[in-house]
């Protein structure tokens, strides 16, 4: 019992922990752009604006026409919002009809590099902290989730396969991050696939304040659509095999 304690408390003690833990929620369903608890306060960026009847509404990711920042941002940098262990991001939207020409839409960012192979990232540990959630639109038609994971060391990429999204139909992405070495994409609520990051571990704290809908900054790609919901949870603990 006091063995069971003790664990308990030194994984709080580090940002881990034992049973599944909603660390921020975003509702806009109720035309308010803060977390739902109100912690984590955020501001507009560009022409993004709540749209919507009343008790629908949601997060319209505004048309900017040149390289300008859209969607909303953390009013700060908050630590909570890089878990230190295993995690789940999901984010609830539709796409509108196509208005960027960028492959690659932001859903959450606050690592803001998303390629560190280049240039001066390349042994930058600034640009290999945090974390990222994308959809990328293929080629085909398709599309695929990404996430990009800071490990100062390291920024790693994970891909999902591809799914098939239809404009103005409500949908629910999700990656999740084991706090090891697994990256699980989810669609509607079912996994599309697994990948097994090379490097791994906890996550490095983002420098950065969180966006929603875009990149925090230059070479911006806003999410072209609208936004219902975003949810981070905290996962327990992951056993290292």
């Amino acid at each position: 019992m006091i063995k069971t304690l003790v664990t308990v408390s030194l994984l709080a003690a580090i940002g881990i922990v034992s049973a599944q833990e909603e660390i921020a929620r975003w509702d806009f369903s109720k035309g308010k752009i803060d977390s739902v608890d109100g912690k984590f306060k955020t501001r507009f960026r560009g022409n993004t604006k709540i749209a919507g009847t009343e008790g629908k509404q949601y997060l319209d990711i505004g048309l900017s026409n040149k390289d300008k920042p859209e969607g909303i941002i953390t009013l700060k940098k908050y630590p909570e919002l890089t878990p230190k262990g295993g995690f789940r991001l999901e984010v609830k939207a539709r796409l509108r009809e196509q208005t960027v020409s960028k492959p690659e839409m932001t859903l959450w960012d606050n690592n803001y590099v998303m390629n560190a192979s280049w240039g001066k990232h390349k042994t930058n540990p600034d640009s290999k902290k945090g974390f990222a959630f994308q959809l990328i639109r293929r080629k085909d038609g398709k599309f695929c989730c990404a996430g990009r994971f800071g490990f100062t060391e390291v920024l790693e990429g994970a891909f999902s396969k591809p799914i098939v999204l239809n404009e103005d139909e409500d949908f629910t992405l999700a990656v999740e991050y084991d706090g090891v070495k697994k990256v699980t994409f989810s669609f509607n609520g079912k996994p599309i696939n697994e990948v097994v990051l090379k490097h791994g571990g906890p996550l490095t704290e983002g420098i950065y304040p969180v966006t929603i809908g875009d990149r925090y900054s230059s070479m911006h790609q806003r999410f072209d659509g609208q936004i219902l919901e975003v949810k981070l949870t905290a996962l327990p603990a992951a056993e290292t095999k």
